[in-house]
């Protein structure tokens, strides 16, 4: 994967979406009632709804908003292309082809029959029935849209229901070789597409200008608004991270429950070591428990999803039962970001439709979620504080219709944050103090007293409070909790209320970032006088073209 190349693809497609996107809203917004081009008569409810968010949202939030529906829809089909899922492909031209494949069988009148179209309206563009400035593209986007209904009956998080003007602000152009369809299939290589991770990527490097806006405004002593902390604090984590981290936590848990596993064969980073007495003790992989609180675009969780396979197939069960019992009992997630929620989630759908072919037919969906406030006084500030909120599992319920506990998103939210685990993994947000706004510094403060100089240490103390006693903690971290005297009670308490299995100190850059960090795994065990830890020190030259790890040995 040419990460420099994505960099380069995903901030221009943003650029000339929001671009689009704007000139669009500037061009219908300066007709009244009576003026309108004939095209958009029949959509004066549409226009007044476009009119109205503008009013109430901004016109910039309004662009991004768009602009990033479009792009999100472009670059999951791209993907499910690559990987075979569509049949035919929706936005890739088959080989020596340039027009999509769904759009050249459609044409030749063949059209799945689920496919909610309107097949008239379809054909009489073709055949010039229907007066239009483009026939062709204006008949690919009711393909396109079509499919994108079709998809939101699985994937809602995905392909979510649009707002009444969604479809005025679509791309115009969707065919030509030019079109931002046609960069997309450009852009995401068939090799790319071999693993999901790569819509995480787009997804970090897609917010890369707005992050750079973010800190352009620290710098003047702007503080990070509760709307801008993903793009501040989202930081993708190298595949080789991962693996370390939930190899040594998810993978610990089984091999001690399971000696003669042969999932250590598979897993290149799992460090050896003595073992404590110490342990949970599961019978099934259907009781393993893992969360990750900051789940991002769900890089931890796809991995853990692999080595869960693997265990399962290891006890015999059946591959058509796999995938259903890994989302629905195995994993979960979280974020305040709503569009990396929904990306981790689609990510994990991917993973099960991958390992079975027919999974779409169970209409399961992962356990993931974007941290609500729902109007409720429990979930006050979520937005702002996220997982650091603790959540008493007896706590007063909330009932306002769908938005309260009628809700299956409220009650899984109160569930995963009131809930333990066997194993927490993740990358936490990292937040100097002197960046948080007023609300945020003050609950860091309140809660969080000996970890509040940043938000990564905060998450260090509250991924233990997520974790069961004798269950694994597993965190990539800035390092300077490991130093700095303004951590030196954290230092003390953690080393001796728990025990380091094992930590990789990562200097600068191996992150891709100018400070060093590191990644540790944690047992909620107390350590005695026999504890040991295996540790690694990490520098750029260890790593290889890639930035992958040559080897921790």
């Amino acid at each position: 994967m040419n990460k420099s190349a994505l960099k380069r693809f995903a901030v221009e497609l943003r650029r000339e979406l929001m671009g689009e996107v704007l000139g669009r809203i500037d061009y219908l917004m300066g007709f009244d009632e009576a003026s309108l081009p004939a095209k958009y008569r029949g959509q004066t409810k549409e226009l007044a709804a476009l009119e109205k968010a503008i009013e109430r949202q901004g016109k910039e939030e309004v662009v991004e908003q768009m602009a990033y529906l479009w792009a999100n829809r472009l670059i999951a089909l791209r993907y499910m292309d690559a990987a075979g899922i569509n049949q035919p492909m929706a936005v890739s031209p088959k080989a020596g082809e340039t027009q999509p494949e769904i759009f050249a069988e459609a044409k030749a009148g063949n059209i799945d029959e689920n496919l909610p179209l309107d097949r008239e309206k379809f054909y009489a563009l073709l055949d010039g029935k229907i007066a239009a400035d483009d026939p062709q593209n204006e008949a690919y986007a009711m393909l396109f849209l079509a499919v994108c209904h079709h998809y939101h009956e699985l994937m809602p998080f995905m392909f979510e229901e649009a707002e009444d003007y969604t479809e005025l602000l679509m791309p115009s152009d969707l065919l030509s070789s030019a079109s931002v369809r046609a960069k997309v299939v450009e852009a995401m290589g068939e090799e790319d597409c071999k693993d999901v991770e790569i819509i995480g990527w787009i997804y970090q490097f897609y917010n890369a200008e707005k992050k750079d806006e973010v800190f352009a405004a620290l710098k003047k002593n702007r503080k990070v608004t509760p709307q801008n902390i993903p793009a501040a604090t989202q930081l993708f984590t190298p595949h080789w991270i991962v693996k370390y981290l939930v190899e040594n936590s998810l993978g610990r848990l089984w091999l001690r429950n399971r000696p003669d596993s042969k999932l250590k064969d598979r897993m290149r980073y799992f460090i050896e070591q003595e073992e404590s007495e110490h342990f949970i003790r599961i019978d099934s992989p259907e009781k393993i428990r893992l969360i990750d609180p900051c789940c991002g675009s769900g890089h931890m969780l796809t991995y853990a999803f692999d080595l869960l396979a693997a265990i399962y197939e290891e006890e015999g069960y059946r591959p058509s039962e796999i995938p259903a019992l890994i989302l629905e009992r195995n994993l979960y997630g979280c974020d305040i970001d709503k569009r990396a929620a929904s990306l981790a989630a689609f990510a994990l759908t991917m993973k099960a439709r991958e390992y079975h072919r027919r999974f779409f037919r169970k209409k399961v969906r992962p356990n993931i979620i974007e941290l609500q406030d729902f109007g409720s006084e429990l979930f006050a500030d979520i937005k702002n504080v996220g997982s650091l909120l603790t959540i008493d599992k007896e706590a007063e319920e909330f009932d306002e219709g769908v938005f309260g506990t009628s809700s299956p998103e409220y009650r899984l939210q109160k569930e995963m944050l009131a809930s333990r685990y066997h194993v927490c993994v993740t990358n936490p947000p990292y937040m100097g103090s002197k960046g948080m706004n007023k609300e945020l510094g003050d609950f860091v403060k309140k809660h969080y007293p000996d970890s509040k100089a940043d938000l990564f240490a905060a998450f260090i103390e509250r991924c233990l409070e997520f974790t069961e006693e004798n269950g694994y903690t597993a965190l990539i971290t800035m390092q300077s909790w490991m130093f700095l005297s303004s951590y030196e009670k954290l230092r003390t308490k953690l080393l001796k209320k728990y025990t380091i299995k094992t930590m990789a100190h990562l200097d600068n850059m191996v992150m891709g970032i100018a400070f060093g960090t590191s990644a540790t795994i944690w047992q909620k065990t107390k350590p005695t006088k026999d504890s040991t830890g295996v540790y690694f020190k990490i520098s750029l030259s260890d790593l290889d073209e890639n930035r992958e790890i040559k080897g921790l040995w």
